[in-house]
C-alpha cells in the first residue's frame, strides 16, 4: 500500500492507495488539512508529516511501503529539493531537501518519491480512465496558477523535445507582455472581477453574477477561456494531443469559460475531472508502480 499526497498552496490531502499504488483510494484513510503557503519551514514540514503519519496510522504502518507526493514547482523532483526563491508559496522551503525533512519529522518515515502536481493529476486521470491512455494528453490545472503536464501514450510524462514546452510547463511562457500565469490564474480573474463587482468579489461570486445575467462578468470569464485557448493551441497542435484534461478550482466555472476555450481548440477533446485532489493522490502513488516509474523517473523536471 502507498500513501499518495497532494500538496496545494493552502492544503495537504493524503490517502492510502491499494495494490502498491495501482489501485483505488481507501476512503477511510483520507486526510485533508489546511496549511499556509507563507508558513515557515518547520510549520510546513510538521503539517505535512503529521497528515501523512495520520494516514499511515489509520491503515497500519506495516501495510505502507512508500509515500508518493504531488508537489508544485519549481522543484527538483528527482532530488526532492525545493527551488521556491521569489515564489509566492513555500519560499521557506527553497533549497530544502523535503524528503529528508519529512523523514526526520515523521513517526512512520517511508521511502518518498515526488511528481509534479499537474503531472500527478494527469497521470491519475489516465489511471482511473478519465483521460485516454492510448493518446497524447495535456493535463491543465487551473487555480492559484496555471499547471500543466504533457503525457505521451501510456501516460508517461514528456518534459523535453520540440513538441513540448521546457519541463512541460506553460505558466512561464511569454504572453501579452508578461507570462501566461499572469493571464490564466485566480489572481487575474479576481482582479478583473473586482474592477466590475467591487473589492469583495471572488471567482465564485463572479461566476454567480455571470450566471445571473451580468454581461460584464460573463465577458471576463470568456476572456479567461480565450487566453487559455491561445496559450494551449500551438502546443496542442505540436504535441498531437487528442484530449485536454482540465482540473483545479476554477473548473467550477467551465460553463462560463469553456465555450471560448473550445472555439480555440475546435479539433481537441476537452474534458473536466472535478476531483483534482483524488486524481493527484492516485497519480502520486503511481510513482511506486514499477511499470510506470521505470519510464517516468527519467522524465522528471529539475526546476
Amino acid at each position: 500500500m502507498i500513501v499518495g499526497v497532494d500538496i496545494g498552496g493552502h492544503h495537504i490531502a493524503a490517502a492510502a492507495v491499494a495494490n502498491g499504488g495501482r489501485g483505488a483510494i481507501l476512503p477511510e484513510s483520507y486526510r485533508h488539512d489546511p496549511c499556509a503557503p507563507d508558513d515557515d519551514r518547520d510549520t510546513l514540514i510538521a503539517a505535512w508529516a503529521g497528515a501523512i503519519d495520520a494516514v499511515i496510522e489509520r491503515v497500519g504502518p506495516a501495510r505502507v511501503t512508500g509515500i508518493g507526493i504531488a508537489m508544485p514547482g519549481p522543484f527538483d523532483y528527482a532530488a526532492g529539493i525545493g527551488h521556491f526563491a521569489g515564489n509566492a508559496k513555500f519560499a521557506a522551503l527553497n533549497g530544502v531537501d523535503v524528503g529528508a525533512a519529512l523523514a526526520a519529522a515523521q513517526r512512520f518515515p517511508r521511502a518518498v518519491r515526488f511528481l509534479n502536481d499537474a503531472t500527478a493529476f494527469a497521470v491519475g486521470c489516465v489511471a482511473i480512465g478519465a483521460a485516454p491512455a492510448t493518446d497524447n494528453v495535456i493535463g491543465v490545472t487551473l487555480g492559484t496558477g496555471l499547471g500543466s503536464a504533457f503525457l505521451r501514450r501510456g501516460g508517461i510524462p514528456a518534459i523535453d523535445g520540440d513538441d513540448v514546452p521546457p519541463h512541460g510547463s506553460l505558466w512561464h511562457l511569454p504572453f501579452r507582455g508578461g507570462i501566461a500565469d499572469d493571464h490564466v490564474s485566480a489572481r487575474w480573474l479576481t482582479a478583473r472581477l473586482r474592477e466590475r463587482l467591487g473589492s469583495a468579489a471572488t471567482v465564485v461570486t463572479g461566476a454567480q453574477a455571470a450566471r445571473a445575467g451580468d454581461a460584464h462578468a460573463a465577458a471576463i470569464f470568456a476572456e479567461y477561456g480565450a487566453h487559455l485557448g491561445t496559450i494551449l493551441s500551438p502546443w496542442v497542435a505540436r504535441f498531437g494531443a487528442a484530449t485536454v484534461m482540465l482540473g483545479g478550482r476554477i473548473c467550477g466555472a467551465v460553463d462560463l469559460f469553456g465555450p471560448a476555450l473550445g472555439r480555440a481548440l475546435p479539433a481537441t477533446g476537452i474534458a473536466v475531472h472535478a476531483d483534482t485532489e483524488d486524481a493527484a493522490i492516485i497519480g502520486a502513488a503511481a510513482t511506486f508502480d514499477p511499470a510506470f516509474w521505470d519510464r517516468a523517473r527519467h522524465h522528471l523536471p529539475t526546476r
